[in-house]
């Protein structure tokens, strides 16, 4: 779940910082407060695409960071491990910063990455429902991983997955094997030349860090022995005005003083102790100051290192840290043609052999798609008519996939559809489904799912566009019930819905020459009153109060 939110310079927030807890938390305030702004704020910290005019006018960056509880999500802590990027306190902090005129930068747990790396640990983090554009549901990836997590196949298409690898570099072994001995002879020494080469330069991505900080430290020798020593002579050697001699003499005669006064003895202590510490000091920065002797021979040799590095990267179109992981894949490029060279006869067995595991997995496969299809349009529409979608039906269809293409995924691919009204046609969902539609569709199925997702946090927006009265409660009672599975986040503009949070957090834009948000947690008479305000409008009167106060109670009971 989400611990907290820490948003700065981002469009028309300066700063606001959120602190979520687990259950409902409903997110209310004035038409053109800001937000979904911070909904937009945490879908770029989770790795959605990003631009300098999101930057604050007159500031030099934005920044977002979150933190995230993941002591339950196993997944997120092998992807986490895998890449040297976790720690031992069971939670993950992601930061980014976007510039108006540079790329952005993210970081995990305080050590940076590529954005890539944060869209991906952000799919364990948190389902985001915002935008029409941006809502994952319309991605056939998405709509295939949930009839697969339905089904309870997940692992057995990322072994699919392997396979379908597998049978394409088989392919292409057996290809270039048939294809003749010179263009096979050419692909091979041209491998080789390359493994070769790269293999003496023996790349490591870690490398570059290291020996960027000892050439910036050996650059700056004599600035840096240069300015250890004067420290030095200032703090310890200077004849009668070092730092050492002036605290030793002002310990003497503060002690000698405390015979007429005995609370100077605390200050000859505490002066005294400076002197250890200030000596201590000192003796470090003389062990420091050994290190600062010039060597131009090793200087030269870390530079020639690393003009050798960036021109490999130059020559292999890769970044510098990039070569190694190069080198691996040109080295597998290399044995799987060499273990092929002079037997085409044995590539063609292993290629169906292999089609054959395939087929019998894809074939599994599709048996348990068909069904979970069914199951998760009934579940789903199941919900729907309590969300004001009672003449909706969602269905799931499969599409058959040429049998001679084995993709990475199976034999079909897979498609949500929606036929808004009886009067008109099934079609897919990004064509058929309105933003509003869209939000509480993704409830329902969310509803339909919720024990078999992994992910721990749901951020609703604009969930009630084209509801109210009895349809918006049971919309609000709908997240709450969601709420107790998982942590829920909602965007409202309507109070029957923000009535059932557990926590209630209000964005206001601050008065003044400069425009600035704010968010806060509500005490409950300032749920009250803000109930009030959204029912009441401009006139907020003892009854509105009143109904206000009714739609709490309702919620709590």
């Amino acid at each position: 779940m989400i611990n907290w939110l820490d948003v700065r310079n981002f469009v028309v927030v300066k700063q606001v910082q959120m602190t979520f807890e687990s259950g409902l938390t409903v997110i209310t305030g004035e038409t053109g407060a800001g937000k979904s702004v911070l909904v937009d704020a945490l879908a770029i910290l989770l790795g959605d695409r990003a631009s300098g005019e999101l930057v604050r006018n007159g500031a030099t960056h934005c920044e977002i960071q979150a933190d995230f509880d993941i002591n339950n999500l196993p997944d997120a802590k092998v992807w986490l491990s895998q890449l040297e990027l976790a720690n031992d306190e069971g939670e993950c902090t992601l930061r980014r910063l976007v510039y108006p005129d540079k790329a952005s930068r993210g970081f995990i747990n305080g050590r940076p990455v590529p954005i890539q790396s944060l869209r991906e640990i952000g799919t364990f983090l948190a389902d985001i429902h915002g935008q029409h554009e941006h809502h994952r549901l319309l991605k056939k990836d998405v709509q295939r991983a949930l009839v697969d997590s339905t089904a309870g196949i997940s692992e057995e298409v990322k072994m699919l997955g392997h396979q379908a690898g597998e049978l394409q570099r088989l392919a292409l072994a057996l290809a270039e094997a048939q294809s003749g001995a010179e263009a096979f002879q050419q692909r091979e020494a041209f491998l080789r030349y390359q493994v070769e080469e790269l293999t003496r330069l023996a790349p490591d991505p870690d490398e570059l860090t290291v020996i960027g900080e000892k050439q910036v430290r050996l650059s700056h020798t004599r600035e840096l022995a240069e300015g250890t020593w004067k420290l030095l002579q200032d703090l310890e050697e200077a004849e009668g005005s070092s730092a050492s001699t002036i605290l030793a003499r002002s310990a003497t005669r503060l002690g000698e003083l405390s015979a007429f006064d005995t609370r100077l003895s605390v200050l000859a202590k505490q002066i005294d102790s400076l002197g250890l510490q200030l000596a201590e000091a000192v003796k470090d920065l003389e062990h420091f100051r050994e290190d600062y002797d010039l060597d131009p021979a090793e200087l030269e040799q870390i530079e020639q290192r690393l003009s050798a590095l960036h021109d490999a990267g130059r020559k292999y179109q890769v970044a510098p840290e990039a070569l190694q992981p190069l080198l691996q894949r040109l080295q597998q490029d290399l044995t799987d043609l060499d273990s092929g060279r002079h037997s085409p006869q044995l590539l063609q067995s292993q290629l169906l052999e292999l089609q054959e595991h395939y087929d019998q997995r894809a074939s599994s496969i599709s048996k348990a798609r068909r069904k979970a299809a069914r199951d998760l349009a009934y579940a789903v529409n199941t919900q729907l008519p309590a969300l004001g979608l009672e003449h909706a039906v969602f269905g799931v269809s499969l599409h058959d996939e040429a049998s001679s293409k084995r993709g990475a995924h199976g034999n079909e691919s897979v498609h949500f559809e929606l036929r808004p009204a009886p009067d008109l046609a099934v079609a897919p969902l990004e064509h058929a489904a309105s933003g509003g539609e869209l939000s509480r569709l993704s409830l329902a199925i969310q509803l339909a799912v919720s024990e078999d997702s992994g992910t721990p946090s749901c951020i609703y927006d604009e969930v009630d566009v084209g509801i109210g009265g009895r349809v918006a409660e049971i919309v609000g009672q709908k997240l709450r019930s969601l709420g107790g599975q998982r942590q829920v986040l909602c965007i409202t503009h309507l109070p029957q819905v923000a009535a059932q949070g557990n926590q209630h957090l209000k964005v206001t834009r601050l008065a003044g020459d400069e425009t600035e948000v704010s968010a806060s947690v509500l005490t409950p008479a300032g749920r009250s009153e803000e109930l009030a305000r959204m029912l009441g409008g401009i006139k907020i009167t003892a009854k509105t109060r009143a109904h206000a106060d009714e739609l709490l109670s309702r919620a709590d009971a």
